[in-house]
């Protein structure tokens, strides 16, 4: 069996063993909206860190090699690493309140991994290191832990952000499979490269989404025709200018994303302010 072929079984495998702890607080837990709202809160964090050190630094690169397209791959190893694997284990964490020293030992672990993945060649550092991976985990755990606390306490800032972050992480992953897809590919010039994609693309989702969060707060159908109306403007313009180039495979695909990202906003805003207010009552 070719290298290129065994690439994929250590990600692999460690997705069912994160996915496995993140199933067993949604059965073992009885808050599960609150622990939702608090698994797309983690993986919100994780995609704004994802955003400086991977795409702006590139202080690392990943090699799954489930897909052929080098940039592609690596930001799939990037989601599994850094918007799965630590964002299930910081809610199982937090969910079940377990302390430092249980923490600490998934901190090792992590460490390890990461070692490990130096080792089989599978991922490769530039600046960074697992020493940097092991100092930056008790921060995350720590913010996950006070995020739970005031989604139960009901901080109205924290659910905000929270909306915020489910919105964010929902269209960052539209506009990943729509560039993967080849329907369109942001840049600047004639030739749109990868990395710029990469660069461009998550800015315009975090415009679109803190819009799309402060607009369906206000509630009724006008904030809904708002963020429409406002995404399909924001597109005309970066058609236009040539930042983003285009060639849909459906017809209006665009229009019926934003459609898609208006209903997933509403049931995002329902799960935040009735679930979880409910929940913690």
């Amino acid at each position: 069996m070719k290298r290129k072929s065994r690439n994929k079984y250590p990600f692999i495998f460690l997705f069912v063993i994160h996915s496995s702890l993140l199933l067993y607080s949604f059965i073992k837990k009885k808050d599960r909206k609150t622990i939702s709202v608090l698994l797309m809160a983690n993986m919100g964090m994780a995609y704004i860190f994802e955003y400086f050190v991977l795409h702006l630094f590139r202080a690392y690169c990943y090699k799954p090699k489930i897909l052929k397209n080098h940039y592609f791959d690596n930001f799939l190893g990037a989601i599994l690493s850094q918007a799965i694997y630590i964002p299930f284990t910081g809610v199982f964490l937090t969910a079940f309140k377990l302390n430092w020293k249980i923490k600490s030992a998934f901190i090792f672990y992590f460490h390890l991994v990461e070692r490990l993945f130096l080792k089989l060649k599978i991922y490769k550092t530039r600046w960074w290191n697992p020493f940097h991976t092991s100092s930056m985990l008790p921060i995350f755990f720590f913010l996950s832990d006070k995020w739970y606390e005031q989604l139960q306490r009901r901080n109205p800032l924290i659910l905000f952000i929270s909306l915020f972050f489910a919105i964010m992480g929902t269209g960052t992953n539209i506009i990943y499979l729509a560039a993967l897809t080849g329907n369109f590919r942001f840049g600047k010039g004639r030739v749109h490269r990868l990395e710029e994609h990469f660069i461009y693309a998550p800015l315009y989702s975090f415009v679109l989404s803190i819009f799309s969060a402060w607009s369906i707060r206000k509630g009724g159908w006008m904030g809904k025709w708002r963020i429409l109306m406002f995404s399909l403007t924001v597109d005309s313009i970066l058609f236009r200018s040539g930042v983003v180039k285009k060639n849909f495979s459906i017809p209006y695909l665009n229009v019926i994303i934003h459609v898609f990202m208006v209903l997933m906003s509403t049931v995002y805003e329902r799960l935040i302010y009735n679930g979880v207010e409910k929940e913690n009552h």
